[in-house]
């Protein structure tokens, strides 16, 4: 089975979607830095309704055709309309197989019938990319209305596919927590809503969570309400399997989230009711009851420790949502951090704070970042 050594973005087109629907020609964005290698770190900035969401939509979209098999729909009203828009992700993707390297451009594909493409790739532009090849794939709609498969019998594409489908349907969950050995490809999609709700069942059981096993695509909004979805039972199921997972995810939280308050903190998991429980000096309270912007912390550093492989694309719409200008500032050198440990993970994230631009300094060189950004302006 190949090894997946680099699946990062490279450049996204959309035509007919969302705020770009009236563009003279294609929005595109350009994933790459200075040196045109992929960056491991994008800002998009825009006023609001100007696509910063929708951009982060389609990428999440458009992965999720590699969970699909004949889809009806793909999932986004403004492609799903008959004479619907466009998109394409092109992802630089590097595999390892019988001890050979293979640099491709693998092309992620979602249009109408006729012209599906965005654009389509030159020999002299797949080249300067270092690749060697270029691999489409995707869905377009028939004249009849259903979605045809696109690069059908690209070998390349189907043995991805086959593997996916495989670890979807067979594999285990990772071994370790912020370690996983998996080298496929996902996206973890946040969206600017992280709150976490109160339960509304009382009937709890040490249950496998919805979202545990490898996907392509994992979306997480505010939590609560079912208890399969929610982060106690998450934090219970790891209780559970003691593995050592749980406490290096007390470690990690109490260091994130709680840092500078030694009377606050994640302290246990409660047996009955199951559910985790929150030191605050003399007082214990459920997760739902701390501060928005914790709770939102909170969210990342779980969803992002459990579900990210070797080989994630994480997307956090509004990064700065419900923090204090220290903690923006916290938050962002914990993510800097993240991606300078972990070469395969590239984090493409959306905000509206100069706290949160000033400290990403686009002009300042740092160790294992490739910074980029975009300025959404064409829709002014």
């Amino acid at each position: 089975m190949p090894t997946i050594l680099r699946f990062e973005p490279i450049q996204l087109s959309l035509e007919g979607i969302g705020p770009f629907q009236n563009l003279e020609k294609p929005f595109t964005l350009d994933f790459t830095d200075s040196n045109e290698d992929p960056c491991n770190f994008f800002l998009l900035i825009s006023q609001n309704g100007q696509g910063k969401t929708t951009v982060l939509d389609i990428i999440a979209v458009l992965m999720d055709l590699f969970s699909q098999k004949d889809p009806d729909v793909f999932g986004h009203e403004d492609l799903d309309r008959p004479e619907g828009g466009r998109a394409q992700l092109d992802i630089l993707y590097k595999i390892l197989e019988n001890g050979f390297e293979k640099t491709v451009i693998l092309s992620l594909i979602a249009g109408p019938a006729g012209d599906y493409l965005v654009k389509p790739w030159t020999d002299d532009a797949i080249k300067a990319t270092g690749a060697e090849s270029w691999h489409p794939f995707g869905y377009r709609r028939s004249s009849t209305g259903r979605l045809e498969r696109i690069g059908k019998t690209d070998d390349l594409v189907n043995d991805l596919l086959s593997m996916i489908h495989h670890e979807m349907n067979n594999g285990q969950s990772s071994t370790g927590f912020e370690e996983s050995l998996l080298t496929l490809p996902n996206v973890i999609y946040f969206s600017a809503y992280r709150d976490i709700l109160p339960l509304k069942s009382t009937s709890r059981s040490i249950t496998e969570p919805d979202a545990w096993r490898y996907k392509p695509v994992y979306r997480f909004t505010s939590e609560g309400g079912e208890w399969t979805r929610s982060l106690d039972n998450l934090l219970v199921w790891l209780a559970w399997l003691d593995d050592g997972r749980l406490e290096k995810v007390v470690e990690i939280v109490n260091k994130r989230v709680f840092k500078g308050n030694p009377a606050k903190f994640l302290h246990r998991i409660r047996k009955s009711p199951p559910e985790a429980v929150i030191k605050n000096g003399e007082n214990e309270h459920s997760i739902d009851r701390l501060s928005s912007g914790e709770k939102s912390l909170i969210q990342l550093f779980l969803r992002i420790g459990t579900h990210m492989t070797k080989n994630t694309i994480l997307l956090i719409d509004e990064m700065d949502v419900h923090l204090h200008l220290k903690w923006q500032h916290r938050l962002l050198n914990i993510l800097k951090d993240m991606v300078k440990d972990n070469p395969g993970l590239t984090l493409i994230s959306t905000t509206h704070s100069r706290e949160v631009l000033n400290g990403f300094a686009f002009e300042i060189e740092e160790k294992g970042l490739r910074k980029g950004g975009h300025i959404i302006e064409e829709n002014l």
